[in-house]
């Protein structure tokens, strides 16, 4: 057994005391994140201009050294160097908080602390710490992390910086990085090199990381001109000949890719806690805007097509609260959720570009003017699906590995009813959570899904064999099948709690939401489980051939 629930969910287990009781902070831990929330909301409602942010492409210094006041810059810098030292999930919820004022704020608060600083957090030396940490809470000193080069995007292994040793020990850094998120206002750099000194066991150059101040020597590219987010800063970087001290070198040496995806897989809740932030942002303006605007004599709000838009934008935007916030309690209690950082990133930035179609939709062609902020939270919300791990990419690893422990078992002829699961080929469901009675169809729902994904998962294996890592439509469909269950499980968890605290007639809108939310999930697990038995892969993969070799439209 895993300390995840979805990687056991490929096994057919659902596991009961992971996703019970759902996880929530104490008394001192809401007071303090209440605090920080309030601060950062009143300054943004007097003080932050998102349309002038956006038409400048860059956020007024003013602005920075307030928040950095405030508190933004120390959020999860320990108290001992001179931060707040919130733990994981007062952070995210910081998250959520601030996209809601700002998109280009919030990326320039995840690029701090989310990427920039978290190299230190995890691998630093004490002196590391206490020679940054202090001006980094403050704001004195901005972060970046340096990961992404011209050829090496999805494929990090594939960076081409180096960092050579001198005749003094110390380094000096050459090579390119694109797509740096403040790299303009930074001031320290999180990089990520090949470090030819010091070798693999297999021979092959190792990839090390390394702390570099700005005032080194980087250059700085001129920003990208973006189609949203233009408030934060993204630049190219230079590195010609920097030196780098031995003591800026992070963790062990040749031991920076497995650090840089610590830093990824651990950074993915805040990116969809700003998904959720926004969200619901745009369905709160959705709501007023349709409930003012009248057609035929009526508020458009009364008419079932746009209920049905309003509705499922809610039903989603509460599934990604609960996924968030089960996934953050889990990394509070210890436990490695990369899987479910994942899964929470492509199902949040995936909800937010669907919630912000709707409500664009909504309000017509006024959607589609500056007048209102649909538009500019459009241009805004694309790039989520990109950045921090592509969708797709991340839809490859939650299926890989989840798979690799039911293929490990067949591949030793483990039987399938032994007692490890219930069961990789899911002949058996496992028994349903303990969920309040409105919501036992739903449970029940959720252990048959449970077992139809350990069904597929093994039938992928024995179909697919050694190919299976290369099937990608497979992987994707198992993946989605596997997101939508621990949706399920979220939802289910979180509304078990609030009856038990509120009785459910005191918890009638929870209810409401989360019977609407598992089924939307339900259905579209359901989906991605036919799709692998009813598809048109080969004439999909035969066009695009065709497509590829006539450099457009084929025939």
């Amino acid at each position: 057994m895993s300390e995840s629930i979805l990687s056991d969910l490929f096994l057919g287990e659902l596991r009961s005391d992971l996703a019970l009781p759902y996880p929530v902070l104490d008394g001192d831990q809401q007071e303090l994140l209440g605090m920080l929330r309030d601060s950062l909301k009143r300054y943004g409602a007097d003080h932050i201009d998102s349309e002038a942010i956006d038409r400048a492409h860059a956020i007024p210094e003013e602005v920075l050294r307030n928040l950095g006041e405030l508190g933004l810059f120390s959020q999860i810098v320990p108290e001992e160097h001179g931060g707040i030292g919130l733990n994981n999930t007062q952070y995210v919820k910081v998250c959520e908080t601030l996209t809601a004022i700002d998109g280009a704020v919030a990326i320039l608060s995840g690029g701090h602390s989310t990427l920039g600083i978290k190299a230190l957090l995890l691998e630093g030396t004490d002196a590391q710490k206490q020679r940054y940490l202090p001006r980094l809470a403050t704001g004195e000193m901005i972060a970046a992390f340096a990961l992404s080069e011209a050829g090496a995007g999805s494929d990090a292994q594939a960076l081409t910086t180096t960092a050579r040793r001198t005749e003094s020990g110390d380094y000096r850094l050459d090579g390119n990085k694109l797509w740096i998120t403040n790299g303009g206002v930074a001031d320290l750099f999180t990089v990520f090199a090949r470090t030819p000194d010091h070798p693999r066991a297999d021979g092959r150059t190792s990839i090390s990381c390394f702390m570099v101040e700005k005032s080194a020597g980087i250059q700085i590219g001129p920003e990208e001109d973006k189609l949203g987010i233009r408030g934060s800063s993204t630049v190219p970087l230079v590195f010609d000949g920097v030196p780098v001290p031995a003591d800026n070198l992070v963790g062990e040496p040749g031991m920076g890719f497995k650090l840089a995806l610590r830093i990824l897989n651990g950074g993915r809740t805040g990116l969809a806690a700003g998904c959720l932030g926004a969200a619901r942002l745009l369905l709160a303006e959705a709501a007023r805007y349709t409930s003012e605007r009248e057609q035929f004599g009526q508020p458009i709000a009364r008419f079932e097509l746009i209920q049905q838009k309003l509705a499922r934008m809610a039903h989603d935007i509460h599934a990604l609260d609960c996924m968030v916030y089960l996934t953050t309690g889990a990394v509070d209690a210890g436990r490695d959720v990369a899987l479910e950082a994942a899964a929470c990133k492509v199902f949040g930035t995936e909800t937010l570009w669907a919630v912000v179609n709707d409500a664009v939709q909504c309000a017509g062609g006024n959607g589609f003017t500056t007048d209102y902020p649909f538009e500019r939270m459009l241009r805004d919300a694309r790039v989520n699906m990109i950045f921090e791990g592509t969708n797709e990419i991340l839809r490859l690893m939650i299926a890989r590995t989840g798979l690799a422990e039911p293929g490990r078992r067949m591949a030793a002829g483990v039987p399938s009813q032994e007692h490890y699961g219930r069961r990789i080929s899911g002949a058996e469901a496992p028994d349903p959570l303990t969920v309040p009675d409105g919501l036992q169809a739903d449970a029940l729902a959720l252990s048959l899904a449970t077992a139809e994904l350990a069904r597929a998962s093994a039938k992928a294996l024995q179909d697919h064999g050694e190919s299976l890592p290369g099937r990608q439509l497979v992987l994707g469909a198992l993946a989605d099948q596997s997101i939508a269950a621990y949706g399920q499980a979220a939802v289910l968890s979180r509304a078990t709690a609030v009856v038990e605290r509120l009785g459910e007639e005191g918890a009638a809108a929870e209810l409401q939401l989360a019977k609407g939310a598992c089924r939307r999930l339900a259905r579209w697990g359901r989906e991605s489980a036919a799709s692998l038995r009813d598809n048109d892969d080969e004439v999909l993969l035969a066009t695009a051939a065709a497509v590829t070799a006539a450099g457009g439209m084929p025939g």
